[in-house]
């Protein structure tokens, strides 16, 4: 079962275009050290907790999930060895694997399902995923190595959530310990966290009790130790790969993707990833609660001057649609928001009352080259319709929990990972959900994809996400920008690592190193 069907024809423009270097290289060997440039420190280590990309990117190899995804986004067993669902879609019924392993020695069985599922659900954790099981009634454990899901309603994107690699089970005694996972990280994946210095790196080393296998049978992972080492600075981390201080680095930068294409020693991967970017609008801060100031704003931004100067045309494509990216089964082909109209921006402010023009601003991350190198044109661009942005930057440490408090006007974010439509739209945009960090309330959306999470049939599902995402561009809760393409870049000694559609980096689990 692919999820979502989000991203049929790119996906497989990715897979013909696997580096040959990768493909080609003798077979796989044990040992060494990855040393993996990132862009910045985690924002927590605790999966239930946070949001940020940059800690899932690093404790992903460090935990499991129920279901996994392959790079096409294909669902795949992973701590449960199978399942089965009830012919009314109610119950679902997880079969685990057994002799799992934590790195604290301990043996998983189903209630560390049942404890870290029910701790995602729990107000108290205050998880940003809880909205993920909402209609899950309850989960049980039949036996030792069998897991019960009973639900309220059916509910069609069950396995994408099983499968967001955050969703992770973890070990009750751990969390009961210290409180929260911050402290120890403790999972049952293929590495074990050793330590972390903010600023500096975060290391994880190769766990001799990991349960999975290669197609040919031997353990994994390859790799005897991953350090990640923070470059914030996106030419130090090209820079970095380059001169061989570093073995793999993510977030390769739009400038560099041409020059590090045509180095010897280096292969980047990757492309047009499951992501979008946008003009984040506060909906409940006035005057931007007034929807025509909002579609003022979308008839001025000019996405493709965007992607074309601060991306270098390579950093992405332009939104042509809303949240899903361009080529996907249920992508919005219908654009409202086809080309600049100023004069038409400069109406709907006057109608809203706004004739003489607002002044805002503009937060942004100094972190992200690509949420910041946007920030001038849209400040030139805004600036015709009489709208008048101040930009303060902030490290992405001190921008993500203010964000998420939504202390902000105006600022550029987005998402990375999704796996099924429900990710772009019910989490990002339905009534309170976890990501909503607009504030964006319309009982009208909100039904629109309430019902598409209760129907199976995708021809249905994607009229009705159809229908929710027209709603969105009358409504206009952001200004959707442009979809990243996501690179990674390693040099000539890294082999076996493939890029997922969802930016995962699950690849590293099958990485090996030859000598540099």
């Amino acid at each position: 079962m692919r999820i979502g069907r989000w991203f049929v024809v790119t996906g497989v423009i990715l897979l013909l275009a696997l580096p040959a270097a990768l493909a080609q290289a003798p077979g796989p060997r044990y040992g060494g050290t990855l040393r993996a440039g990132m862009q910045t420190d985690p924002v927590g280590l605790d999966p239930h907790t946070t949001t940020a990309t940059a800690t899932r990117n690093m404790m992903e190899n460090v935990y499991d999930t129920l279901v996994t995804v392959d790079p096409m986004l294909r669902v795949q067993p992973s701590l449960a060895a199978s399942w089965t669902t009830s012919t009314d879609g109610l119950t679902w019924t997880f079969r685990l694997r057994p002799n799992v392993k934590f790195h604290n020695g301990r043996t998983m069985t189903a209630d560390d399902v049942v404890y870290s599922l029910n701790r995602i659900r729990d107000p108290k954790t205050k998880s940003p995923r809880a909205s993920d099981f909402a209609v899950v009634d309850n989960v049980s454990a039949a036996d030792p190595l069998a897991v019960t899901i009973r639900l309220k309603q059916p509910f069609s994107p069950l396995l994408a959530k099983l499968a967001l690699s955050t969703n992770v089970i973890v070990p009750r005694e751990v969390v009961e310990r210290d409180g929260d996972l911050n402290k120890e990280p403790v999972g049952t994946g293929p590495f074990r966290f050793v330590g972390y210095t903010p600023q500096q790196r975060l290391t994880l080393v190769r766990s001799g009790d990991f349960w999975g296998s290669d197609a040919t049978g031997r353990r994994l992972p390859y790799i005897d130790r991953i350090e990640f080492v923070f470059y914030p600075d996106a030419v130090a981390r090209s820079t970095a790969l380059r001169t061989g201080n570093v073995d793999w680095i993510e977030y390769v930068p739009s400038s560099d993707v041409q020059s590090l294409r045509s180095d010897p020693n280096v292969t980047v991967v990757g492309g047009l990833s499951a992501n979008f970017r946008a003009l984040y609008i506060n909906n409940a801060v006035a005057p931007f609660s007034n929807v025509k100031v909002r579609q003022a704003m979308a008839w001025a931004i000019n996405r493709k001057e965007i992607v074309d100067t601060a991306l270098f045309g390579v950093g992405g494509v332009v939104a042509t649609g809303t949240a899903i990216p361009p080529g996907g089964y249920y992508a919005l082909t219908k654009n409202v928001y086809d080309r600049v109209d100023v004069d038409r921006a400069k109406r709907l402010l006057a109608e809203a009352g706004f004739s003489n023009g607002i002044d805002a601003e503009l937060y942004v991350t100094s972190t992200y080259d690509f949420l910041r190198a946007p920030a001038e044109l849209i400040q030139a661009q805004l600036a015709r319709i009489g709208i008048r942005t101040k930009i303060v930057a902030a490290d992405w440490s001190v921008y993500l929990p203010t964000v998420f408090q939504k202390h902000f006007t105006l600022t550029i974010l987005g998402t990375s990972g999704q796996t099924d439509p429900d990710d772009y739209l019910y989490n990002n945009f339905h009534t309170g959900a976890g990501n909503n960090f607009v504030g964006y309330s319309d009982p009208q959306f909100d039904k629109l994809v309430e019902q598409a999470r209760l129907v199976t049939a995708e021809a249905k599902r994607r009229a009705l996400y159809e229908q929710a995402q027209l709603r969105l561009q009358e409504t206009v809760p952001m200004v959707f920008l442009f979809h990243s393409t996501q690179y990674e870049a390693v040099r000539r000694n890294v082999h076996g690592y493939r890029h997922w559609l969802n930016t995962s980096y699950i690849g590293l689990r099958t990485t090996w190193l030859t000598e540099r």
